[in-house]
């Protein structure tokens, strides 16, 4: 499937539909957000902004959040949030970086040496590492090393936060509160471009970074976006609708592949490249957008996707496995 023929789509809920009225289920990327392309209380939310005086509600972020997370900085994008971020440590005096790509991912040992070895750092890691989960207490014992080497702990959840695990934020499942919290674009359900940066009282510090990027159209957004996700239940919808989809994803690939994940962040993984590109091909054909990368097949679907939206999802993977 070419990439133009998905240019000028109009999208709602788990669905897509191109110039040519053909209809696409979206389950790919960083682009779905946990209620759905479009949904309408949000872009009533919005619009009724634009009917209002320009005066800025409170941005409500900090009351989903971690306990003592409370300082916001919002952005256009995740990447500038990261960067605001990685700035925010160093002005704090942890003028190293540390990534999973510079210690082996689910190596705390490694991690602990790394730290002693070198200047003062932050630590900046996901929850999650593609469709890769580590073991219940990872994160908390990735938080504990941080502390006693004193650096500080950045975890960006653009990826599993906002209700995609099941839980709000990834951070969640261990019970840890880092020092500085990444969330992505889907903070205004993808209505409107704004990520952020949520720190603690501790790190921050008065940092200068141009006016304010937050607008009062995006803080309707954001705060529309956080209701509907507390309000309808999508994160109690995505721990159900998760679990069901991982079983029919397993069942689906059985001795083809290996299906994991967890909440709406579900994934499979193909024995060698030759197959995935069979694979993600035959996904492309029965009209699916996945997240593909290498191996790896990714499928972040909305939480409010109808029964016949999994069907279609799990029909197209046993359909795709069948082929390799």
């Amino acid at each position: 499937m070419a990439t133009e023929q998905l240019t000028g789509c109009a999208a709602r809920g788990a669905r897509v539909v191109d110039p040519h009225r053909v209809e696409y289920l979206d389950c790919g990327g960083y682009g779905v957000p946990l209620l759905g392309h479009a949904h309408p209380a949000v872009v009533q939310a919005v619009v009724g902004q634009v009917r209002r005086p320009s005066l800025l509600d409170r941005l409500m972020l900090d009351l989903v959040t971690p306990n003592g997370l409370d300082h916001i900085h919002t952005f256009p994008s995740a990447s500038e949030a990261a960067q605001f971020a990685v700035a925010l440590a160093q002005a704090n005096g942890r003028p190293r970086v540390l990534t999973t790509g510079d210690v082996p991912y689910g190596g705390v040992d490694s991690l602990r040496a790394v730290l002693a070895s070198g200047p003062p750092a932050c630590v900046l890691v996901e929850p999650v590492r593609g469709i890769s989960f580590p073991p219940p207490g990872h994160l908390s014992a990735i938080a504990e090393v941080c502390r006693d080497q004193g650096a500080l702990l950045v975890v960006d959840e653009t990826r599993s936060g906002l209700g995609r695990l099941g839980v709000w934020w990834g951070v969640d499942l261990d019970g840890v509160t880092p020092d500085i919290l990444l969330v992505g674009e889907g903070l205004s359900g993808g209505v409107l471009p704004i990520a952020a940066v949520v720190a603690s009282a501790e790190v921050e510090v008065p940092l200068w970074r141009g006016p304010e990027t937050v607008s009062p159209l995006a803080s309707a957004a954001v705060n529309a976006c956080l209701r509907v996700t507390a309000a309808d239940g999508l994160i109690e919808r995505a721990a159900v609708l998760g679990d069901e989809l991982l079983l029919g994803l397993r069942a689906a690939v059985a001795g083809k592949a290996h299906a994991s994940g967890r909440g709406l962040l579900l994934g499979v993984e193909l024995p060698d490249r030759r197959a995935a590109d069979v694979f993600t091909g035959e996904l492309l054909r029965a009209r699916v957008l996945a997240d593909f990368r290498g191996r790896t097949v990714s499928f972040t679907p909305p939480a409010v996707m109808t029964a016949a939206d999994a069907g279609w999802l799990i029909e197209a993977v046993g359909r795709a496995a069948a082929r390799i």
